[in-house]
């Protein structure tokens, strides 16, 4: 599956550290892109958005820009922002977790001690709900430029609704 945001990118939006173990980030991304980013941009425009990735008229949605709606300019992130966000949210609870052949196995070290399951919780609250704010200024650009993605459209309610009437509340177990 084509990355809306890649292993390397992760690194310019969120702290990962320095060493990028691809084989552990690239599930994540490909799990945050599925479980999260194609429920909030629906099917049709998720597929869509993958295979514009190299597209100019996509390049503002992805990776952040300016935009004038009702007289006010405002500044969206774009989806590779947002993106990082989701895979934050999911990497956080994994991060410390090694799966092995005898099962799944925490690292410990003479100088350091895991951070508590309740603080790693936390976290990713936090990156759901940043992704959240960043969501909402990101739809307000798709709506404001629909005629530039067809796929869009203003009656997408997959997710994309703002409104407190319309607005569609999931709840998982972490």
């Amino acid at each position: 599956m084509n990355k809306i945001v890649t292993a390397t990118e992760i690194k310019t939006y969120k702290d990962v550290g320095e060493k990028i173990d691809e084989k552990k980030i690239n599930p994540i991304i490909e799990q945050a892109q599925i479980t999260e980013l194609k429920d909030r941009l629906g099917s049709d425009f998720f597929f869509d958005v993958l295979a514009n990735l190299s597209n100019p008229d996509y390049q503002n949605l992805l990776s952040g820009s300016t935009f004038t709606h009702n007289g006010i300019e405002y500044y969206q992130d774009g989806l590779k922002a947002l993106t990082a966000d989701y895979f934050m949210s999911k990497y956080v609870l994994l991060t410390n977790v090694n799966h092995t052949p005898f099962g799944a196995t925490t690292k410990l070290s003479n100088d350091s001690q895991p951070v508590d399951r309740n603080t790693l919780k936390d976290i990713s609250t936090q990156q759901m709900q940043l992704a959240g704010s960043r969501w909402e200024i990101i739809k307000l650009y798709l709506d404001s430029n629909s005629d530039l993605f067809p796929k869009w459209g203003k009656n997408n309610t997959c997710g994309g609704s703002t409104s407190v009437s319309e607005r569609r509340f999931r709840i998982r177990k972490i």
